[in-house]
């Protein structure tokens, strides 16, 4: 028996023998026909031809693999909100303007640029005020496998990093050049593209540095903001209003962040008379939410369907009425019992309102 089924599987192996050795595809060579360059008649100027889409020299004369640069320029990332790049800019650079976290730019980035190098264990030798000259920075690559794993050496390289701010100094551009390049094989040269592409490379480091540092600023700028701004009060008519110090286009975009917070979906909405259309559902917690908990969401305190929210400058803020569907006022009880969920989910967001 069981030299049966081994037979049969042999069998089998060689009557499918075409589904496992296909045949290849035959090829025809297609003749390829070359355009006569455009003969411009006596009297007339030739037009422009722009290089930037031509075909290298190299891949047109037949060059393949390692003769050819295959891989695209790397493009340098303004991952930072103050960073910009300025298209067809042949230098490698990225320019930072002056914003309410970095307070004196220069300081700023110098500061921050310092702390990049003593991070990565990078060797600069300070060549002026705002011009670094880094040692050799080495890049390797993973060899063997499991326990015979290593680092092997591929290239180093040594930048030039620049400072260089505007007269105004609200501006400043960072600008790295490659000094010295050599791969772990010396006779091997580097490319314009390859080269490009190792500077854009070490550029977007400190760029990523940077907009890391922001962003820790941001989160700390967030978290010291006051309180809760919003207040109960009434107003001339009166009639129960919510109010709040901030300006009324600071509140028209804050309370659509936290309509999500109190199961608010706004419906219609009026920019010019400052009007929100809403639609409220009691939100209900889910099946996995009973499982695994969290913080509780706050309910507003209000009958499901259409409400109007009506906001007005006032002397010290924006003052915020809350309507039905047909306009008419809300109670005081209602609203000031409104303004306690508010509250409850402005701190949970962490909102400016």
């Amino acid at each position: 028996m069981h030299y049966w089924i081994s037979g049969s599987v042999l069998a089998t192996l060689l009557l499918s023998g075409c589904s496992l050795w296909t045949t290849p595809e035959p090829t025809t060579a297609t003749e390829i026909k070359k355009i006569n360059e455009l003969t411009i008649p006596k009297g007339l100027i030739a037009p422009r031809k722009p290089g930037q889409f031509d075909i290298p020299a190299a891949v047109a004369a037949g060059a393949r693999g390692d003769a050819v640069e295959l891989k695209a320029p790397m493009q340098v990332l303004a991952v930072s909100t103050n960073a910009r790049v300025e298209e067809d800019d042949k230098e490698v650079r990225v320019f930072f303007e002056r914003n309410e976290f970095t307070g004196d730019l220069m300081p700023y980035l110098t500061t921050n640029l310092n702390e990049f190098f003593t991070q990565n264990n990078i060797v600069v030798t300070a060549a002026g005020e705002s011009n670094w000259q880094t040692d050799w920075i080495s890049q390797f690559e993973e060899t063997g496998w499991w326990l015979w794993e290593s680092q092997e050496l591929t290239q180093q390289s040594k930048f030039q990093v620049l400072l260089e701010p505007k007269i105004h100094g609200r501006t400043a551009a960072l600008r790295v050049a490659m000094l010295q390049h050599q791969y772990s094989q010396a006779e091997q040269p580097i490319t314009a593209i390859a080269q490009r592409r190792e500077e854009v490379h070490f550029l977007n480091r400190m760029i990523d540095h940077l907009a890391t540092v922001e962003m820790e600023k941001i989160r700390a700028a967030k978290a010291s903001l006051p309180d809760v701004l919003l207040t109960r009060a009434v107003n001339e008519k009166d009639e129960a209003v919510l109010l709040t110090t901030q300006s009324i286009d600071v509140t028209w975009n804050q309370l659509e962040l936290l309509f999500e917070q109190v199961s608010l979906t706004v419906t219609d909405l009026n920019r010019t008379d400052y009007v929100y259309y809403v639609n409220f559902t009691k939100p209900d917690a889910g099946f996995w939410g009973s499982i695994w908990g969290g913080e509780e969401q706050p309910v507003l305190p209000i009958a499901e369907g259409e409400y109007q929210l009506h906001l007005s400058k006032t002397d010290k803020g924006t003052a915020i009425k809350w309507r039905d569907k047909d306009g008419k006022a809300l109670d005081q009880a209602t609203v000031y019992a409104i303004y306690d969920v508010f509250v409850a989910a402005i701190r949970q967001a962490k909102l400016e309102l």
